[in-house]
């Protein structure tokens, strides 16, 4: 019988955290308040110094935590990894909060879905203090070669992985990259098996100056780090023809979606290079558009909406970017 045929797999929940005392305790109630009866929350720290170990200590026996030096956020992310056993495996960063119910979902689309080896939903956002921030709804249909290229990017608190898959591409995070670990994972996953998004919000993603994209000097290396992991797969001889054909789109890819994410937190200079680096390494259309886009919010306010108002007036409409 396999795993999964279990009624009542175990679930996992893996946190690595550092530093995270703002933050953790909410996370951990998050997990503690489903209605799912079996689940273990597996919470890596390195080490902190700001008051989060005091904070895990108050839930002795409820969570299993450890708190060790590690060598950043990868190396955390896979001694979690190491120390997890259940059928299916959640990776919840310290600063985020699964929505009630969500467990239970996982583990009934799963058993749905059994030759899927990624289940997913949709997240909300959350602001510094726990405001709405909107939401992301989670790439639908899944698409293989879209996640290699950075076109998609599956929601990673919102997405539930099936064990015996993982274990057969290597059940681990890559301690070697510098940031990034989840999109490795993700790519590994993929390159063998399908994934699946089903609607449903999972998780609430917090956006702060600390959180995953949102500090200018870790944006670089999210860049470089996905490139790399994208080099080794078009370099892979055993790598499918079809999917070595896409180096160029992914580097397209790769260098909008850092564009998007420098203009995400105002940084507009910065945002234009990388669209230009996409453009330069794959003239076309899209390319040009982007470039376009990035060009136009270079320009002054006032000047944008006088462009808006001018492009109104001959096409109906005005471009994103001289609104």
């Amino acid at each position: 019988m396999s795993t999964m045929d279990n009624k009542e797999p175990l679930v996992s929940i893996v946190t690595p955290c550092y530093n995270s005392a703002r933050y953790i305790q909410g996370c951990i109630e998050s997990v503690l308040a489903q209605d799912y009866p079996r689940i273990e929350h597996i919470v890596q720290d390195g080490g902190s110094t700001d008051g989060t170990i005091e904070i895990l200590r108050q839930y002795d026996g409820r969570i299993d935590w450890i708190s060790e030096p590690d060598e950043g956020q990868a190396d955390g992310l896979n001694r979690a990894l190491q120390r997890s056993k259940g059928e299916i495996i959640l990776v919840l960063n310290a600063d985020d909060e699964l929505l009630p119910g969500a467990v239970s979902w996982a583990v009934e689309n799963m058993a749905c879905y059994p030759d899927a080896a990624v289940v997913y939903g949709d997240l909300l956002f959350m602001g510094e203090n726990g405001e709405d921030l909107g939401m992301f709804l989670g790439p639908d249909p899944y698409d293989f070669k879209k996640v290699l290229c950075v076109e998609q990017v599956p929601p990673a608190q919102a997405a539930f992985i099936r064990r015996t898959h993982f274990e057969q591409v290597g059940l681990y995070a890559d301690k070697s990259l510098v940031t990034c670990p989840d999109y490795e994972m993700w790519i590994r996953i993929g390159m063998r098996f399908p994934m699946k998004h089903i609607p449903g919000f999972l998780a609430r993603y917090r956006l702060h100056p600390g959180s995953g994209g949102r500090q200018i000097e870790e944006i670089p290396k999210m860049y470089q780090t996905k490139r790399m992991v994208m080099d080794r797969v078009f370099d892979d001889p055993e790598t499918p023809l079809e999917i070595r054909k896409l180096r160029k789109r992914a580097y397209a890819g790769v260098a909008s979606w850092t564009a998007d994410t420098l203009l995400s937190i105002g940084y507009r200079w910065k945002a234009f290079q990388y669209a230009l680096k996409g453009y330069l390494v794959m003239p076309g259309k899209y390319q040009a558009w982007v470039l376009r886009r990035y060009m136009l919010l270079l320009l002054p306010r006032p000047v944008r909406r006088w462009v808006g108002r001018q492009a109104l007036k001959i096409f109906g409409r005005i471009p994103y970017g001289a609104e």
